[in-house]
């Protein structure tokens, strides 16, 4: 029964370990493409020039809400990282817990001797 608990705590622990890895991914590419496209806002804000003019203005607050969008982003980033390294901790723990359940069952006490 052991070690039916310890592997259905491995393979959630291996699923969600594997879902955070590629929301990760997902958010890194997100941050990407959000720093392509502030360079760019950032370009034609200095291509402009005219820092009173209406599309100036207008580009920096796009910006401004792109910057903020990455911060977000970089904050749950983060928090997803550590999750991540909090469940392949909890991974390892099951992976010898396993380990343990497996060499119990195939050894055999005979006769006082393990």
């Amino acid at each position: 029964m052991a070690f039916l608990v310890a592997f259905n705590r491995k393979m959630y622990l291996t699923a969600y370990v594997n879902d955070l890895q590629s929301k990760i991914t997902d958010i890194t590419a997100q941050k990407l493409n959000l720093t392509e496209t502030i360079t760019q806002l950032t370009s034609q804000i200095s291509d402009i020039g005219n820092t009173d003019s209406p599309a100036v203005k207008k580009l920096e607050a796009r910006k401004a809400e792109l910057e903020n969008l990455d911060k977000q982003l970089e904050m749950q980033m983060q928090k997803m990282q550590a999750q991540l390294q909090a469940a392949q901790t909890e991974l390892q723990s099951a992976d010898q817990a396993l380990a343990q359940n497996i060499q119990s069952s195939f050894s055999y006490n005979l006769g006082g001797r393990g």
